[in-house]
C-alpha cells in the first residue's frame, strides 16, 4: 500500500487520522501516506518540498547581494 518511510520528512512513525477516515499518516509532517505514494510513483522521484529545493536558497542569496549592493550604492551617493 505504502512505503514504510515518508517521503517528505524521512520518518518511520505513522497514526491513523480519524479526520481523514482512518488514513495513516505521517506523525511528523501531517503527510497522508498512501497519496505521497501515489504522487512519488507518478512522477518517478521524491517529493520535494519548495524551502529545501537548491534553486529557492540561490534565490534569496542572489536577492540578498542585489539589496546589499543597492544600500552600498546609496549610502555612498
Amino acid at each position: 500500500m505504502f512505503d514504510r518511510r515518508c517521503v517528505r520528512c524521512g520518518s518511520t512513525t505513522f497514526r491513523a487520522d480519524r479526520s481523514l477516515g482512518g488514513r495513516m499518516v505521517c506523525s511528523h509532517c501531517g503527510v497522508p501516506a498512501d497519496l505521497q505514494s501515489r504522487r512519488s510513483s507518478t512522477k518517478g522521484g521524491l517529493i520535494r518540498s519548495p524551502r529545501n529545493s537548491p534553486g529557492g536558497f540561490r534565490f534569496w542569496i542572489l536577492l540578498a547581494l542585489i539589496v546589499l549592493v543597492f544600500v552600498l550604492l546609496f549610502q555612498s551617493a
